[in-house]
């Protein structure tokens, strides 16, 4: 299983279960955390938990598996089918979701970051927008979320340069809600404040949080169609084909813009 799902005392956690890899995320994972919040409607969820095992939060999609699996060989109908409704999921859910992170949050890990209602790391997390870096755009709803948080131009820059944030720069940047020294105060602090979510009153903070998203849905759902749309058409390029071949020889890409 490339995931792990725990439940205690209304606190629900969803790992990332693939820690050699540094987490990538593939369909199963989508369906996993689709059908974990959906369940979280019904069975008492007060806080839901998004996190990585082995010390590294999400290394994007998984590209490796995703090539093998027919469910991906239109990347359009791959976004709008799973990518796309959990990020709409995780923002529609009646609960907040926090983001734990650690190591690497990258690609569409950094976008499932982004719709989480809280970000907390440690000092080891990096964050990147890394689909340029692979003849990409973006995708996960980065497109709305990111320059909502750190306005467009910023976002433009992380975007197009693929770069790596630092995580004392991303807490800078409004990334990330609290910063923590190490793993050992980073899951004392996402505890501490999963069991305020638990014994608040949850009424209010589902109102809050639909009071916080609304109008927000409808510009993300747009944002995430235009992304399918687009990223369709990047599968599509030669410079795509060169990015993956580049970064699984480790060699920089020589894109044409073909």
């Amino acid at each position: 299983m490339n995931y792990i799902v725990s439940f205690e005392n209304g606190i629900k956690t969803f790992s990332f279960n693939q820690p050699k890899k540094k987490n990538p995320v593939g369909i199963d994972a989508f369906e996993g955390l689709l059908a974990c919040l959906a369940e979280s409607q019904q069975d008492g969820t007060k806080v839901l938990v998004l996190k990585g095992e082995g010390g590294n939060f999400c290394a994007g999609a998984d590209l490796t598996a995703g090539m093998a699996d027919s469910r991906f060989a239109d990347v359009a109908n791959f976004l709008r089918n799973y990518a796309n409704p959990t990020i709409l999921g995780l923002r529609k859910a009646p609960f907040p979701v926090i983001a734990q992170v650690q190591g690497i949050c990258v690609g569409i890990g950094f976008s499932l970051a982004l719709a989480c209602d809280m970000v907390l790391a440690d000092k080891t997390a990096v964050f990147s927008q890394i689909f340029a870096k692979i003849g990409l755009a973006t995708d996960g709803g980065s497109g709305y979320l990111l320059p909502k948080t750190v306005g467009y131009h910023k976002a433009f820059e992380i975007a197009t340069s693929a770069s790596m944030i630092l995580a004392e720069e991303a807490q800078k940047l409004g990334l990330v809600n609290h910063l923590f020294e190490n793993q050992e105060e980073l899951n004392t602090q996402v505890s501490q404040i999963a069991q305020y979510f638990v014994t608040a009153p949850s009424l209010a903070i589902a109102a809050i949080k639909e009071n916080l998203n609304e109008g927000f849905i409808e510009h993300l759902a747009a944002t995430l169609e235009k992304e399918a749309v687009n990223q369709g058409k990047c599968f599509q390029t030669q410079d795509f084909m060169e990015g993956v071949t580049a970064f699984f020889e480790k060699r920089k890409a020589n894109f044409t813009g073909k």
